[in-house]
């Protein structure tokens, strides 16, 4: 256990050193799952709906994901604090980049020291955040190979995590709904996670 426990510390300071605005270790019963924003992918469509292996309908749905989180008793929660004008424009792209990758590194880190079922997540679409210019996700075609194994990761969104209740869990602040006249200087955020053992 103490093990572990150093290797968390460890894992929120890369998360810093990567660029996160906050990390912070929750317990994994608590990460609020809810069918309905798994849907909100569905309808109205996501453009990356059914586009990536990431993404739904592709991926185990939140019935599935809440069955899943039951094998771990811990998730390590990370977000950026963006700009609200990014986060309305096309580089919100590269800052959900930046989400799977820092997911991605926090996940490897974890299981090359010992926690081996570790699993990461990332808000916002791989398709999205790597592949626009690709008309095909390679890991949906008949080669089944990701062009970014290494870097990419499932959605949150399509496993229905409730963004608003993690935060409040997280003790993040997080405006609701996206602001028509978005303040200047004013963030709205961005999350990923890492299941740990």
């Amino acid at each position: 256990m103490e093990d572990f426990q150093v290797l968390i510390g460890q894992m929120i300071n890369q998360a810093f050193d990567l660029g996160v605005s906050d990390a912070k270790v929750l317990k994994a019963s608590l990460l609020p799952v809810d069918e309905k924003f798994a849907g909100f992918c569905k309808e109205p469509p996501c453009p990356s709906y059914g586009r990536s292996k990431s993404c739904p309908p592709h991926v185990m749905g939140p019935v599935k994901f809440r069955n899943y989180l039951q094998k771990f008793l811990w998730v390590l929660v990370f977000k950026f604090d963006v700009p609200w004008d990014v986060l309305l424009s096309n580089d919100r792209r590269g800052v959900s980049r930046v989400i799977h990758e820092t997911a991605a590194t926090l996940e490897i880190m974890a299981r090359e020291s010992g926690v081996e079922q570790a699993k990461g997540f990332a808000g916002g679409s791989c398709k999205e955040a790597f592949c626009m210019e690709h008309v095909q996700c390679l890991a949906l075609s008949p080669e089944k190979t990701c062009r970014f194994p290494n870097a990419s990761r499932q959605s949150m969104s399509g496993l229905g995590v409730d963004f608003k209740k993690l935060s409040v869990l997280a003790g993040w602040q997080m405006d609701t709904g996206i602001p028509k006249d978005p303040i200047p200087d004013s963030t709205g955020l961005m999350a990923g996670c890492v299941l740990l053992g």
